[in-house]
């Protein structure tokens, strides 16, 4: 497909600085110190000789729809996480890929729905257990309710139910009797407002599967590494882990496994990426057992595309460049158009 030519808008929230409705182009560029993933794709973009604007917002509004419906984009690169500085993204970054498909423009990545059941962690447990593929066992506890964890087998792992990034999630979060659980639950309800995940922690290795689209495949496999942890500490991904650069856990690509066990991962990752309507890119992430049986932990439709992230690396390995995935992210996403999946 030729690329050339054709006008690529990168959108995505401002997290800073003046309000982006009120700035130029220039001045929005200033304030993406904290986003590594929209200098990368620009520059991607650049190389495949695309006309490139970029637009940064906080809130949709007429003014921004207005400047969109301006451009006249071939292609949106949706970088949006959030909006109105919301921390709860599942109730805001489907609204994006929504007005997307309102403007009819094509763009990339996952469409409202896929996005929107993918960051409510119970509901997506009661999907993928439903189409037959292995969850953790686990219970939803809301707010001001009693926990009722005698079916689940100790130790626990307990998460805030509507977060992402690992956001609610610390060295505490594993836990060994129903009274610290029962601790840690009522933490997420006091501190996060929203019910509680309890789930069986599995003890064991974490992998984290990268797949694009058009034709769907795995572009890599990667494996945490926990040997940088203290000893006591439960081999998770916290929210200190993952966003600490003096603490983060590194992640190798590819991952030394077994060829059963291989295929193993790579079907059931298929098939939760097509069940949960992803499209264009996205990771999934999962526990092996001791007895070496895979489990799904989440579903991450539009992951992170910093440039030294799970993809960037994953395309390493496979002996492709960052510009190789955004141009087959692109070319998928324009491939599709503006039609809308409801399969």
């Amino acid at each position: 497909m030729k690329l050339q030519g054709k006008t690529c808008l990168v959108l995505y929230n401002a997290v800073s600085g003046k309000p982006p409705e009120e700035t130029t182009e220039v001045d929005l560029d200033s304030i993406l110190n904290a986003r590594e993933d929209v200098k990368a794709v620009k520059q991607s973009l650049k190389e495949l000789l695309m006309n490139i604007k970029t637009l940064g917002f906080r809130r949709l509004t007429s003014k921004i729809t207005a400047q969109i419906e301006e451009i006249k984009p071939d292609l949106v690169f949706n970088l949006c996480e959030t909006l109105y500085n919301h921390r709860h993204k599942a109730l805001t970054e489907m609204y994006v890929a929504g007005w997307l498909e309102l403007l009819r423009i094509p763009y990339t990545g996952a469409p409202p729905l896929s996005v929107a059941l993918a960051l409510n962690k119970m509901r997506s447990k009661q999907i993928l257990k439903a189409v037959g593929l292995p969850v953790p066992p686990s219970i939803i506890v809301p707010l001001e309710e009693k926990a009722e964890i005698e079916s689940l087998a100790p130790p626990f792992i307990v998460k805030p139910v509507r977060e992402d990034g690992s956001f609610g999630i610390t060295k505490y979060s594993v836990v060994k009797t129903q009274k610290e659980a029962e601790e840690q639950i009522a933490l997420v309800h006091q501190n996060y407002q929203q019910s509680a995940l309890v789930e069986e922690y599995i003890d064991g290795r974490e992998l984290t599967v990268v797949i694009i689209d058009n034709p769907m495949r795995i572009l890599g496999i990667g494996e945490v590494d926990f040997s940088s942890l203290p000893k006591e500490e439960p081999k998770i991904i916290s929210y200190r882990a993952k966003w600490d650069n003096g603490n983060r856990l590194f992640i190798q690509f590819p991952a030394i496994i077994e060829p059963g066990l291989k295929h193993r991962i790579e079907k059931i990752s298929l098939k939760a990426f097509k069940i949960f309507g992803c499209r264009d890119y996205a990771r999934i992430d999962l526990r092996v057992s001791e007895n070496r049986r895979p489990y799904i932990l989440e579903i991450n439709p539009n992951p992170d595309m910093d440039p030294n992230g799970e993809i960037s690396n994953a395309a390493k390995a496979a002996n492709l460049t960052y510009t190789d995935v955004v141009k087959h992210i692109v070319e998928s996403s324009l491939a599709r158009g503006t039609r809308v999946d409801f399969d």
